[in-house]
C-alpha cells in the first residue's frame, strides 16, 4: 500500500505563473492546459507547503485550487482549499470524510 495518495487541481493559473511554480511541484504527474493544473502522487509522503504557498500566490484574479492529501498510514484526509490567495485546510479521519462533507453542504 501506498502512504499517501495526493491529488488537485488549480483553476486560473496563467502560463507565465505556471512558468514560476512548475520547478517547485513535488507531485509525479502534472497537466498543465492553458489555464488549470492538475496534479496527482502515489507514494511516499509530500511536503506540499513550500509549493501551495507559491501558488496560493500566483494564481490569477478569482483563481483557486484544492488538494486531497490522503495519508494511508494514519487513516486521514486533509482537504487544503485555496481562494483570494489563502489557503485554509481541515484534517479529518477517513471514516468521516462522507459526515464532514454532509454536515459542510448542509446535507
Amino acid at each position: 500500500m501506498e502512504d499517501v495518495r495526493v491529488y488537485g487541481d488549480f483553476h486560473r493559473l496563467a502560463p507565465e505563473a505556471y512558468e514560476q511554480v512548475k520547478g517547485m511541484i513535488p507531485f509525479d504527474q502534472v497537466k498543465y492546459d492553458g489555464d488549470v493544473l492538475r496534479v496527482d502522487h502515489e507514494g511516499v509522503y509530500l511536503d506540499i507547503d513550500d509549493f501551495m504557498e507559491a501558488i496560493a500566490g500566483l494564481l490569477g484574479n478569482g483563481g483557486y485550487g484544492n488538494i486531497e492529501y490522503i495519508d494511508n498510514v494514519e487513516w486521514t484526509v486533509t482537504r487544503y482549499v485555496i481562494r483570494d490567495g489563502k489557503i485554509e485546510f481541515k484534517t479529518i479521519p477517513i471514516d468521516n470524510v462522507l459526515d464532514a462533507h454532509q454536515k459542510e453542504n448542509g446535507l
